[in-house]
C-alpha cells in the first residue's frame, strides 16, 4: 500500500480522482502559469537597463518579504532584498502602483520582483528609495484631490 502512495501518477489520473477540479479551473490555472512563465522569460533575456544579455535560462523572479503602509498623504513599501546593491534595484512608479525589480550581485542573478497597487493616486516624481542594510524603503507622496466649493 505504501508503494501506491509514492507511485508517480499522470495529471489525467489526478484530475479524474479529484471531484473538485473542472475544466474551467484547469484552464484558469494554465493561463496563470503561462503568464508567470512569460514574465520570467522576459527577465531571462533582458537586464535591468532593458539590454539583451543572454538566452541561457535564469531563475524566475521571486517575491521577497515586503510590507505596505498607506495614509492619505503617503505610500510606503518596505522590501527585504538580501545581497542586492542599490545600483541593481529598479523602481517603477505609476499613478496606481509601485513596482520593484532587483537582482543579486552574483554571476547568476537571483531576481526579485514586487508589484503593489495603491488605494490612491501616486505622484511618481516624488518617489524616494532608501536603503538600510538589506532593507529598501520606497516612499511616494500621494496626489491630493482638489475640492471646489460651489456657491
Amino acid at each position: 500500500m505504501a508503494d501506491n502512495l509514492h507511485k508517480p501518477r499522470k495529471l489525467h489520473e489526478m484530475v479524474v480522482e479529484s471531484r473538485f477540479w473542472d475544466a474551467q479551473d484547469l484552464l484558469r490555472n494554465f493561463e496563470d502559469e503561462v503568464q508567470k512563465l512569460e514574465h520570467g522569460m522576459g527577465h531571462m533575456i533582458w537586464d535591468l537597463e532593458s539590454r539583451p544579455v543572454t538566452k541561457r535560462l535564469r531563475p524566475l523572479p521571486i517575491t521577497p518579504r515586503f510590507a505596505v503602509s498607506e495614509t492619505d498623504d503617503l505610500f510606503k513599501l518596505v522590501v527585504e532584498l538580501p545581497e542586492v546593491p542599490p545600483e541593481h534595484v529598479r523602481l517603477d512608479v505609476d499613478p496606481g502602483s509601485v513596482e520593484v525589480l532587483a537582482c543579486t550581485d552574483e554571476d547568476l542573478c537571483r531576481p526579485y520582483y514586487v508589484s503593489v497597487m495603491s488605494q490612491g493616486t501616486l505622484d511618481a516624481e516624488s518617489a524616494e528609495l532608501e536603503r538600510a542594510g538589506t532593507t529598501y524603503t520606497v516612499i511616494v507622496k500621494k496626489v491630493r484631490k482638489k475640492r471646489l466649493k460651489i456657491k
